[in-house]
């Protein structure tokens, strides 16, 4: 059976509240690393047990320069309520850091907009894919599995929009079937000119059981599209890294946080 056949007969049925997640990154360098580490502990904390923050993973660049954070949240009303919660540990985090970019994936709120203003963030709009729901924690407290996720983000520029739609709907539903890919969530830059792909995996394990399916979609989709950057976080494997030498991705290291 080929590809369009099998996209036809068994379509992922991706439901509502797993297309209208919201992903913030963060993209900086440190001013005082410890002070931000500091703040950093009380913040993920905090996160944790809040309502609807999926998501508050930190990553290191290899050189140790730089900090990556990527927060998930279950929709556009745990992103207003997680952004009120003003703490000193998120002022002495701004403190302690050079932001150079925050991006916001998704449709959020005006009054989200009005108090993400003063940081003058990227707005990008949900394209295709989901991010699986979260099963609820009865435990208090981060656990080892929540350290091991893996993500992958890739942005790309379109060559041909019709065929990346195409393999896009193969790719997304095939990373739906799968149990240890958690999220495959694709979203278009404001001109239309950009595509954005976060993904995210239970473990390598799961990033590497996905990389070994759908070569057919996924060639379809490289042949779309021209590969601006790729940045792979928590792949520590240099047997996994082979995966992607022909992208020459840059890799970031677990720092901190949690993916439920």
């Amino acid at each position: 059976m080929n590809n369009a056949n099998r996209t036809n007969t068994h379509e992922a049925r991706i439901n509502d509240g797993e297309k209208n997640r919201i992903f913030v990154t963060l993209k900086g360098t440190f001013k005082d690393e410890e002070k931000c580490r500091v703040a950093m502990e009380t913040i993920v904390r905090d996160a944790h047990a809040a309502y609807g923050v999926h998501a508050h993973f930190w990553f290191r660049s290899e050189d140790g320069k730089s900090l990556f954070v990527l927060e998930q949240y279950e929709d556009k009303k745990a992103l207003r309520k997680a952004i009120r919660r003003f703490t000193a540990a998120r002022i002495s985090f701004f403190r302690s850091i050079e932001v150079r970019n925050i991006s916001i994936y998704g449709s959020i709120s005006r009054s989200s907009k009005w108090m993400f203003a003063p940081l003058r963030p990227t707005y990008w709009d949900y394209y295709g894919g989901f991010s699986k729901n979260v099963t609820k924690a009865i435990e208090a407290g981060i656990k080892n599995f929540e350290r091991k996720r893996i993500l992958v983000a890739t942005n790309v520029s379109f060559r041909d929009e019709a065929q990346c739609n195409l393999a896009m709907k193969d790719l997304v539903n095939d990373a739906y079937a799968e149990s240890d890919t958690h999220t495959y969530f694709w979203c278009r830059s404001k001109d239309g000119k950009t595509l954005f792909i976060l993904e995210q995996y239970a473990d390598e394990n799961g990033l590497k059981e996905h990389y070994k399916t759908n070569p057919t979609s996924r060639l379809s989709f490289l042949e779309s599209v021209e590969l601006k950057d790729i940045t792979v976080y928590g792949v520590e494997s240099d047997p996994l890294k082979k995966l992607f030498t022909a992208q020459n991705p840059v890799y970031m290291n677990y720092y901190g946080g949690y993916s439920k």
